[in-house]
């Protein structure tokens, strides 16, 4: 592989995960006040589908394999599941707690990999689970009655994101590098989209009623999710697990929580406290213990 692919991969996961950094600032300015998160969650599918459809017809058509059917599948069914869990944290918890949480992905992925491809684990990706662990409860246990924005249902909704993730990253991979990445969001999108509206029913005239009371800002950050969070993020990542191992693109993740609470405490979203640095800095040394022992092929 040349040099040049490397940077582009490299710049592809750089851009991907600035963008997932500011992803939950945007969102927690829509979600829950103005839209709730089953809408949400279905106007970025239901985006996602027509601009990949309609970017399809640029390109050669790439037919699917009868055999990699049910990847799709599984793969358009968990996306709907990330994306909707994502939405629903914005319920009870900041930006900052869906990025800290999200941070873990890496970890969840490495352990995900054990029990259901039956990758080994070796010490130095046991060490860095414990210190990923570490920092979770970090979170939870410094935050727990002195931080409003830490709830019991915040958490898991941002824990059920990162397995949803975790699984999509392992269901999706081994057809990333076959098609081309429209060919792949737009069967993913199309998929997921008709659970996500479903969903979104029930709850579509609350939404309408509140949204007539946005103001442009709003639109604004709405406009931003759907353009770079939903298209340009999910174009990219494939790109990048073209041109690098997924261990490599997956280190890039310890930027988004960085990026989120920059984000979220400039814009009064969030307040600074001092468990949220350390725990970011014991997830960030899990993940690197874990990728690297990938890396170096220690199992």
């Amino acid at each position: 592989m040349t040099r040049d692919r490397k940077w582009v991969g490299h710049l592809a996961a750089l851009a991907t995960y600035i963008i997932f950094g500011i992803n939950p600032n945007c969102s927690k300015v829509v979600v829950p006040q103005y839209m709730t998160p089953e809408c949400y969650t279905a106007v970025r599918m239901l985006f996602g589908t027509a601009v990949f459809w309609l970017l399809s017809i640029a390109i050669p058509y790439e037919k699917v394999r009868r055999r990699d059917w049910p990847l799709f599948i599984l793969g358009g069914v968990v996306m709907a599941g990330t994306l909707y869990a994502f939405s629903e944290a914005f319920r009870y918890t900041s930006p900052c707690y869906v990025s800290l949480v999200s941070a873990m992905s890496p970890l969840i992925v490495m352990l995900m990999a054990a029990v259901f491809l039956k990758e080994p684990i070796s010490w130095k990706k046991s060490v860095g689970v414990l210190f990923g662990i570490c920092g979770a409860l970090m979170i939870v246990l410094f935050s727990w009655g002195v931080d409003a924005n830490m709830t019991v249902k915040g958490l898991m909704f941002c824990l059920i994101n990162i397995i949803f993730y975790a699984s999509y990253l392992l269901i999706t991979r081994s057809v990333s590098g076959t098609y081309s990445p429209i060919t792949l969001m737009r069967w993913i999108f199309l998929i997921g989209t008709p659970i996500c509206v479903a969903l979104a029913v029930p709850t579509f005239h609350t939404s309408v009623g509140m949204m007539s009371a946005a103001t442009p800002f709003v639109y604004v950050n709405l406009l931003t999710v759907l353009v770079f969070a939903t298209i340009v993020s999910y174009f990219l990542l494939p790109i990048a697990l073209r041109q690098l191992r997924p261990t490599t693109v997956s280190m890039y993740s310890n930027l988004q929580p960085v990026v989120t609470a920059v984000v979220a405490i400039a814009a009064g979203q969030d307040v600074f406290t001092w468990n949220k640095p350390v725990a970011l800095v014991l997830i960030i040394i899990g993940v690197y213990l874990v990728t690297t022992s990938r890396a170096k092929g220690q199992g």
